[in-house]
């Protein structure tokens, strides 16, 4: 034992100095990596979740939160409706996410619990297209990527929407990442993974989440001659699983009756459409429509201008790229090759469709964010392409800093010479000093982030390797933050229909109107549905005779009437003069006549209830 003892201190000894410069290179690899790559994360979960429930709901995004309302209230979660009507036009995966968010708000849908899932959907497209650039290029590549990823206009503005087309970008984005991580193996597991992404994705939006991914892996094993490898029992059967739980929710939504309107379960729409019938309304809204469209009809150049509006402000730089691609063709890689085919097969996929919307193509936009990469990385041997690149990037620091100066300035000269607003916008008077001190907070943080770029090599200087392409990446990043954080927030204050719809709630509330009493003029509108936030259904009153004998039979009760004034406005005067108005939505001097003619008015047949205070 004692001999034993010196040998074996003397052995542990011995291994110390080995495993010590060991354990603090490994160390300093992780201290990098999170300098490198922390940045990232917290600068897009900043621009994503800051102010995120402040905006009131813009565009379809009522839908989202009246839909997860009514489940609530229902107990329905298999039948979507709207003003407790069936509305199953959008499939149920993105209504379920605002009902699961909403869980932990004590059941209460908000604008931020309905925008939550956007957002952490726009990080899981962050984390996917970062991992597909990572493993087929390099991580200089893939942090490129992912900072020009979060900079594009249409990764925060769809990232903070209560809406399922960021869902159906991700779930896109992912299955190709995951692919590629089992590209060259006949793997079960990879095969099943692969299909349920898609599939489950296909409940967000459509099923171009299916389209799209299988587009691009043909790409892919058409490019590699991979394609036989691949067609084997196991890819069969993980299809065929994919595709049994894409039926799940439709079957169980057909054996289960409404909560609601049992009898809609068979109810025929104009095309013949079952009203409740997932599938088959799936199949209208993504296979009819693509073939033989209905609505949304747009030239076949129409995605031309969608892209570079869906990539500003690098909207130059990938015009610049595809420029670049298409001269060097040549000398392309191989993965280069099957991300330019990839891009043109997607592209292609949504042209050929007649009918169109810009945010259709979403799914083509990670992969624009890589090609960006590739382009801002690397020196072209174009030098008219170089140049212009060069130019551009210097640019692109210069002008947001001279921006926000100039605005400071004019800001300055307003407030030491408040005669020079004109006097309809005199109420903005009042934003001049937040606004200023938003503007120099910009100026003092892009100012400092471009000072010590200029100096010697810190932590602050590792957000991407390129100095001037940080610089560039930093100072957009900056007005993305002032855009999506301040000046819309603040740009809302003077949209006054969320206010005054709740302020129609809370009269409805105290003059204690029966349900019954409570009727839309024309349509239901999905806005107001939301804001009043009643319980039950509010009946619509389609024509004027409807509103003839409600004037009729219910002159002696508590009778309101909710429209627009466009609504209104072409009704007979013998009408009107029996329903005076109880409370309407302001308006602001500058607004247009069209502008006014979509506010909502509260009308009621009695002339002797008091005004609302």
């Amino acid at each position: 034992m004692k001999i034993n003892k010196p040998a074996q201190q003397k052995e542990i000894g011995a291994s110390a100095p080995v495993f010590a410069p060991q354990m603090q290179l490994l160390t300093t690899k992780k201290k990098e990596k999170l300098v490198t790559w922390l940045p990232l994360w917290l600068c897009a979960a900043f621009l994503l979740f800051g102010n995120l429930g402040v905006q009131a709901v813009n565009g379809s995004e009522s839908r989202w939160l009246v839909i997860a309302r009514e489940m609530f209230f229902t107990g329905d979660y298999l039948h979507p409706t709207i003003n407790f009507e069936p509305y199953f036009d959008k499939p149920l995966l993105t209504y379920w996410f605002t009902v699961f968010c909403s869980l932990f708000n004590g059941r209460v849908v908000t604008e931020l619990t309905a925008r939550i899932p956007s957002a952490l959907a726009a990080l899981a497209a962050l984390a996917a297209i970062v991992s597909i650039a990572k493993r087929l290029w390099d991580a200089k590549t893939a942090l490129v990527t992912g900072w020009i990823f979060i900079t594009f206009y249409s990764f925060a503005f769809w990232g903070r929407l209560a809406e399922a087309d960021m869902a159906n970008e991700a779930f896109s984005t992912a299955a190709i990442a995951w692919y590629l991580a089992y590209r060259n193996r006949k793997s079960f597991i990879g095969y099943l993974i692969f299909f349920l992404i898609c599939f489950i994705g296909a409940h967000a939006k459509g099923l171009a989440t299916i389209a799209v991914p299988i587009l691009v892996v043909l790409v892919d094993q058409l490019l590699n001659k991979t394609f036989k490898l691949h067609c084997n029992w196991k890819a069969a059967l993980a299809l065929a699983i994919g595709a049994g739980v894409y039926m799940i929710p439709f079957e169980l939504s057909r054996i289960i009756a409404p909560a609601i309107s049992p009898a809609t379960q068979t109810v025929i729409d104009g095309d013949g459409t079952v009203k409740t019938s997932g599938i088959a309304l799936a199949l209208r809204e993504n296979i009819i429509r693509y073939f033989d469209p209905f609505d949304h009809k747009e030239p076949f150049y129409s995605y031309l201008i969608h892209v570079p509006r869906l990539t500003l402000p690098w909207s130059p730089f990938l015009i610049l790229a595809v420029i670049n691609a298409i001269l060097l063709r040549k000398t392309l890689t191989k993965d280069e090759k099957w991300l330019c085919w990839s891009m043109i097969a997607i592209f292609l996929f949504f042209t050929i469709s007649g009918s169109k919307r810009h945010y259709y193509i979403l799914p083509l936009i990670p992969y624009c964010a890589i090609f960006c990469a590739l382009f801002l990385t690397r020196e072209t041997p174009v030098q008219w392409i170089e140049k212009i690149k060069q130019i551009l990037l210097k640019l692109y620091w210069i002008l947001p800093i001279a921006g926000f100066a100039l605005l400071f300035l004019a800001g300055l000269i307003l407030i030491l010479f408040p005669s020079l607003i004109p006097s309809q916008y005199v109420i903005l008077r009042r934003l001049l000093p937040q606004t200023m001190v938003t503007l120099l907070a910009g100026i003092f943080v892009i100012g400092l982030f471009l000072f010590r770029l200029n100096g010697p090599d810190t932590a602050f200087t590792r957000f991407l390797p390129d100095r001037k392409l940080a610089k560039s990446v930093f100072s957009i990043y900056i007005i993305l933050l002032m855009v999506f954080l301040y000046a819309i927030p603040t740009a809302d204050q003077f949209r006054l229909e969320r206010r005054t719809l709740q302020t129609m709630a809370q009269f409805i509330k105290a003059e204690k109107v029966l349900p019954e009493n409570v009727y839309f003029y024309d349509k239901s509108f999905v806005n107001a549905v939301l804001y009043l936030n009643q319980p039950y259904e509010i009946q619509i009153l389609r024509k004027p005779e409807d509103l003839e004998k409600i004037i009729a039979t219910k002159a002696d009760q508590r009778v309101f009437i909710i429209s627009q004034n466009r609504y209104f406005d072409s009704l007979p005067a013998k009408i009107l003069q029996h329903l005076p108005k109880v409370i309407q939505e302001p308006t602001f001097p500058w607004d247009r006549k069209s502008s006014y003619r979509k506010n909502f008015i509260m009308r009621t047949i009695r002339l002797n209830l008091p005004k609302p205070k």
